[in-house]
């Protein structure tokens, strides 16, 4: 099963962080088959991060948490929130199978919607969607609950050219922009250490 974490860091935590990154580093390597996207979200102008977005694969909740509790950054107190949900990949391209375009930025785009039934493979609209963004995407998944019966977003990582494009990606995405729609939310990302 797949599990998207991500942790917002604490306010000025850059030094701290830096002092940390070495047994970071080496905690991820402990987990690389387990790792398909692992890296530092960003502020808008990818001066600094300001958290960490991963996407991994255990096969339950109570093996994912001990993972991201025992990373050097969390027991250095540096994350003020740290979310895992489920998600069910509608992609299966890794982040080190990605080749990236030089100058461009990636985006980590999480859309909320009203609880509805989950779909492991993507169809009407979600499937549409997909299809006509394909050139600019490299992740895609139904966030779901624990279980993965019931959809409560999507999550989306993007290889663009600036935050213009990210919103323009976006414009017509169907969990957040449709009626029962609730929320979207893009953050700079950049790819870290797998």
């Amino acid at each position: 099963m797949e599990w998207m974490i991500k942790c917002v860091s604490k306010p000025d935590m850059v030094e701290r962080r830096a002092a940390t990154l070495k047994a970071h580093v080496a905690h991820l390597d402990k987990f690389k088959t387990e790792t398909w996207y692992s890296g530092p979200m960003m502020v808008d102008d990818a001066s600094n991060a300001n958290g960490s977005f991963r996407v991994i694969d255990f096969p339950t909740r109570s093996e994912t948490t001990p993972y991201i509790d025992t990373d050097p950054y969390t027991t250095a107190g540096i994350f003020q929130t740290i979310d895992i949900e489920r998600l069910l990949p509608y992609t299966d391209l890794r982040q080190r199978d990605h080749d990236q375009i030089d100058g461009n930025a990636q985006f980590i785009i999480v859309s909320r919607t009203d609880p509805c039934a989950a779909a492991a493979v993507p169809d009407g609209r979600m499937a549409e969607f997909l299809t006509t963004h394909g050139d600019h995407l490299i992740f895609a998944g139904m966030l779901v609950d624990d279980d993965g019966k019931i959809c409560t977003g999507a999550l989306y990582v993007i290889d663009v050219a600036d935050r213009d494009a990210a919103d323009a990606f976006v414009a017509g995405e169907p969990l957040s922009r449709g009626p029962d729609g609730r929320s979207l939310t893009i953050e700079r990302w950049r790819f870290g250490h797998v």
